[in-house]
């Protein structure tokens, strides 16, 4: 489970809406996997790299940077 800050309007629409909320996690889970199956892909690849720490560094920045712009629409304002 995880917890995910909403501005308090938001928050208390999705909670009083079911069909809201089975949407909003519907859309959270498949956007969550697609970023855990990526960092696992890569992990994977990476795995007997020779990348320097500092290449690793900057992959992870990458990474984090395009997740968050893919999930960030569906969090709400506020949180950039």
């Amino acid at each position: 489970m995880l917890d995910i800050k909403l501005p308090k309007s938001v928050a208390e629409l999705i909670r009083r809406d079911s069909i809201l909320r089975s949407l909003v996690e519907s859309v959270a889970e498949r956007n969550i996997m697609e970023v855990l199956i990526e960092i696992f892909a890569l992990d994977q690849l990476l795995s007997s790299s020779r990348l320097t720490e500092e290449d690793i560094i900057e992959l992870d920045r990458i990474i984090k940077t395009r997740a968050w712009e893919k999930l960030r629409k569906y969090v709400g304002s506020g949180h950039e």
